[in-house]
Order: structure tokens, then sequence, then C-alpha cells
């Protein structure tokens, strides 16, 4: 099959196209025909060689698609060979940008008959964090309010609509002007551009001095100590990300100064609780049917496009998710 290697972390000019053997499932595995892989920050770091995580290269990347079972591994009761599915690819979250891939059966979800596969790949990793974050990691309560950074990237609209929709008041930032519409739509009550405006100063006003419960951090860097300053007694920071930049603070004298927390996140880790995965695609496919949810898809390129591709999600002014189109609707 073909699939795009990277030897070494690097660049763009790393993402290389090559016949390596299709992969054969493992006990607990299902091998997908690819219809669409899509592109998700975790990609790019494993590029650069910068992920959490180490790597071993030579990799294949790609932490989440589309497509169609062919192949169950040992002890697989489900899902049925030929079902459209979608699926992170475990817990490694390697393997996605190839023809094939093998997946722990876990870690795939089977798609309504009326889902298209294009949204099939778009919502897993987006919407069970989104879900995950406010439900699982926190509990959001009706008349809560919560800071998202980066709010009008695919995390922060999925986190957007879920918000509203458990009764909460959403705001976020943006990192440069004209970036607020997408969020806006989505009902965000207001969204800050940090490139013109102090966050803080704009959060605290909003909430008449009062503080947001809740903030939820991609960025990291000099952006995370000071989401501190907007938090209000008790309230509470989940960070996932450090894409401004590892976040070098005493935290100690932070949390001290209104009794406040500071949480890690990995979606992942809501397998290790009973039913509880299930409960967050159970909520997440509902809510796209019922269409009080939605993930945006700026773009998909095919196949044969990877490098155009990264080079557009680095950017970091797109809104909506990024597809690589392998196979298509057709697979």
């Amino acid at each position: 099959m073909r699939a795009i290697v990277i030897d070494s972390p690097g660049d763009i000019d790393q993402l290389v196209y090559r016949d390596i053997p299709d992969p054969a499932p493992g006990r607990g595995e299902v091998v997908i025909d690819v219809a669409y892989a899509a592109a998700n920050w975790g990609d790019t770091q494993k590029r650069r060689g910068v992920y959490p995580d180490p790597i071993s290269y030579p990799a294949v990347i790609g932490l989440e698609v589309s497509g169609r079972v062919v192949a169950l591994g040992e002890g697989v009761e489900g899902p049925a060979v030929g079902q459209r599915v979608a699926a992170i690819t475990g817990p490694t979250m390697l393997g996605g940008y190839a023809e094939r891939c093998a997946v722990g059966a876990a870690y795939v979800i089977p798609l309504p008959d009326d889902m298209p596969l294009d949204i099939g790949a778009s919502f897993p990793v987006v919407c069970l964090t989104a879900y995950h974050l406010l439900h699982s990691a926190y509990s959001v309560r009706a008349g809560e309010c919560v800071l998202v950074h980066s709010i009008s990237g695919a995390v922060g609209l999925a986190l957007t609509q879920l918000g509203v929709a458990a009764g909460a008041t959403v705001i976020g930032t943006v990192g440069s002007p004209g970036r607020d519409a997408p969020a806006r739509d989505k009902g965000a009550a207001l969204v800050i551009d940090r490139s013109a405006e102090d966050f803080v100063e704009r959060a605290l006003d909003f909430t008449e001095g009062r503080g947001v419960d809740l903030v939820i951090d991609s960025l990291g860097g000099d952006v995370l100590p000071r989401s501190f300053d907007c938090l209000k007694t008790y309230g509470h920071i989940i960070n996932i990300g450090e894409a401004a930049g590892y976040p070098d603070f005493d935290i100690r004298p932070k949390l001290y100064e209104r009794s406040t927390s500071l949480a890690g996140f990995e979606v992942l880790h809501a397998m290790r609780v009973p039913g509880r995965w299930q409960a967050g695609v159970d909520h997440v496919l509902a809510a796209i049917r019922k269409g009080t949810l939605s993930v945006p898809i700026a773009r998909r390129f095919p196949f044969g496009e990877i490098r155009e591709l990264h080079r557009a999600f680095e950017t970091r002014t797109v809104n909506g998710k990024l597809l690589l189109e392998v196979a298509g609707e057709g697979v």
C-alpha cells in the first residue's frame, strides 16, 4: 500500500510517499481501508519531533481516520467487515496517513448510514475532546462561564457548541484580528483578540470582576500563567497543549492566589472509566445528527498533497478541519 512516511523529524519535506506492506490485524484490532485522514496538531508535532511522548522513526503519522473495515483480528466481535467507521488510531495515535491502517477495535466508531465519511474523519478527536473536557475532566453546569483559548479552531468551536448546549456562557480568545466570526456563529458571547486586547481585563470586565469558572488552554507559553488572573476563586484551568510554547513559570503562587487548580488532559483516558468513552460517543453522534453540533471542514486535499496540507495547517489561520482524501467516499 501507499503511505506517507517520516524517516526522521523535520519540516514538511520529511513527508514522503512510499510503498510499505499492508498492515495485518493483531489480536483485538481491525484493518480499515482509509477514506479520509484528518490533520491534527499532534501530527505536526510528531513530524517536527516535538511531540510530548517518544516517537520511533521511520513513522507513519495520522491519528484520525474514516473508512471501511476490511479485516478483523483475533477476538474482535465488532465492528463487522464492510462496516463504515471512524477511528482514533489507538494509544500511539499513528498510522492514519496511509491507504490502510490497523486500529484497536475499542477505538473504532461505527458510523450512522446517513453520515458521510468526510464528517466521520472530522469529529472524533475534536468532538470527543470537547465533550470529555466539559463532562469528564470537568462537570460544566448551567450558568457557568467558560473561557476557551483559540476558540475559532476546530476544538474551540466544538467546545463552544457543547458548552452552550449545557447552559454555560462561552467566551474565548483568538490570536489575530478577523477570526471572531466562526465562534460567534456557534454561540460565543465574547471573542477577544489577544493581539490587540488584554484578555484578562476583558474577561474580568465581562464577568463584572467575578472571573470565569473554567479556562481551557491549548496555548501554554505566556498565556497559561496569565489565564490564572481571569479565574474566579476556586476556578479551574485545563491545559491541552503548548501551541505558544512550553510554559515556564512558578505555578504554586498562582494556585494560591484564589485557591485555583490546574489539570492536564488526554482524551483517551476516558476509556479507563467504564462507560465513559461510549457515553461521549453517543452524545456526540446524537448532537451531530440533531444538528446542534457541527465540525466545519475547511478544505479537502488529495492524497498526493500532504505537504500542502501541513503547510496550510501550520499557518494557524484555518477555521475548521483539514482532510487528506485517501480513497474518498468511494472506499
